[in-house]
């Protein structure tokens, strides 16, 4: 069967696990976007435009992924099986890591000239993410699926929900 030329809709709240599947990959899709960023002239609209698209989503779409993962997914976890603990605290850790590392290239994305060595950066960062989001994947989000029964996950897509906003 062919490819759609439509892009699938993401999961919505009421399926929380699928959502934060999502997210990983547009964080993913996202921190790719900054080597080619670092190849690009700062004077030129589309670098303004991309710049401005990977700055959003990593000021506000990645800070509420990993509040929802810090605040809602993480402690639902440990409710039910202490033996995440190691996990959890690794990827508690990491998240801190992960922002500083991205905030010190959103400042570089401003620099003119753009500083050298920004592309190598940039692909750190995204090695970093991969690991991580690997990491989340295997050891939170395949646990959890087994784990959270259906009322845990309801309230976890309302705490995403409000979170962004919606009713």
């Amino acid at each position: 069967m062919p490819e759609s030329p439509f892009p699938t809709p993401a999961p919505g709240f009421d399926q929380p696990l699928e959502l934060l599947r999502a997210c990983h990959m547009k964080m993913l899709a996202h921190a790719g976007q900054l080597t080619r960023l670092s190849t690009m002239d700062p004077a030129d609209a589309d670098f303004q435009s991309l710049r401005h698209r990977v700055c959003r989503y990593f000021d506000e779409s990645a800070l509420l992924h990993h509040e929802d993962e810090e605040r809602d997914l993480f402690p639902a976890l440990l409710r039910k099986d202490d033996g995440l603990k190691d996990t959890i605290c690794r990827l508690n850790r990491q998240h801190p890591e992960l922002e500083a590392a991205w905030q010190a290239i959103r400042r570089a994305l401003f620099e003119a000239p753009l500083p050298a060595g920004l592309g190598t950066r940039a692909e750190a960062f995204l090695q970093a993410l991969r690991e991580h989001i690997t990491l989340e994947e295997t050891g939170i989000l395949a646990p959890a699926e087994r784990l959270l029964d259906a009322e845990s996950l309801h309230r976890l897509g309302k705490a995403m929900a409000r979170r962004r906003g919606v009713a």
